[in-house]
């Protein structure tokens, strides 16, 4: 697909600038507009994702290359199976969803990705500034407590906390796409998650836990 190549290449060649905004259209519009055959729509989805759904991958794995071909997919498919696809209830869970399973097929298939249970590093916490707009709240030293914080959690719990509070997916999608029984599940899970940190971060609690939940719940 020649048009997502020069996609990807026109997206990372842009990196310094600012990330093009979704919110002129509702996602469910460009949605729309990509089941009728508008290209403009697919653009400015990938546009809107491409970057993000890099930094999700760059948790699962340093192979770079691998993470861009997971993308790649996710978009192909896109386009191949127009023809099948409803309207998604949320366009960021679709994708997101869809590049987890890409990717951790495609890092099984190479032998580089272990289950949780048997490698507590499958999936490694990253702040990065620039993705969830840190910068403001948090600075350096304080950001490397948090992430040595969160690479103390088992690497589901550290998914978890990724995906609700960084990403901001529901409780629902969180237990759809981790496979967990229910929305209640995540809920438990993740505040035992927020207990642990808590915990961790306590000679800090006043300040530090205070500018993350603020970037959390605001987020």
């Amino acid at each position: 697909m020649p048009a997502l190549n020069r996609l990807y290449e026109e997206r990372q060649s842009q990196s310094k600038k600012e990330i093009p905004s979704i919110q002129e259209h509702s996602e469910t519009e460009l949605w729309i507009a990509f089941l009728k055959g508008s290209n403009a729509a697919l653009s400015k989805i990938y546009r809107a994702y491409s970057n993000k759904l890099f930094t999700y991958g760059r948790q699962f794995t340093s192979n770079e290359a691998l993470i861009k071909d997971a993308i790649q997919d996710v978009f192909f498919k896109l386009v191949d199976h127009k023809d099948q696809l409803g309207v998604a209830q949320s366009v960021k869970f679709y994708l997101y969803s869809s590049f987890r399973r890409i990717l951790l097929r495609s890092l099984k298939r190479e032998r580089k990705y272990v289950e949780e249970e048997e490698d507590g590093e499958a999936f490694y916490f990253l702040v990065d500034e620039d993705h969830f707009a840190m910068d403001a709240l948090l600075n350096h030293k304080q950001k490397q407590m948090v992430k040595e914080a969160c690479n103390e959690l088992t690497a589901r719990q550290r998914e978890i906390l990724n995906l609700r509070f960084f990403e901001n997916l529901s409780y629902i999608e969180i237990a759809e796409m981790l496979d967990l029984a229910n929305a209640k599940t995540v809920r438990t899970m993740l505040y035992r998650v927020l207990n642990k940190l808590s915990d961790k971060l306590s000679p800090f609690k006043r300040s530090l836990l205070s500018l993350i939940f603020s970037f959390i719940f605001l987020s």
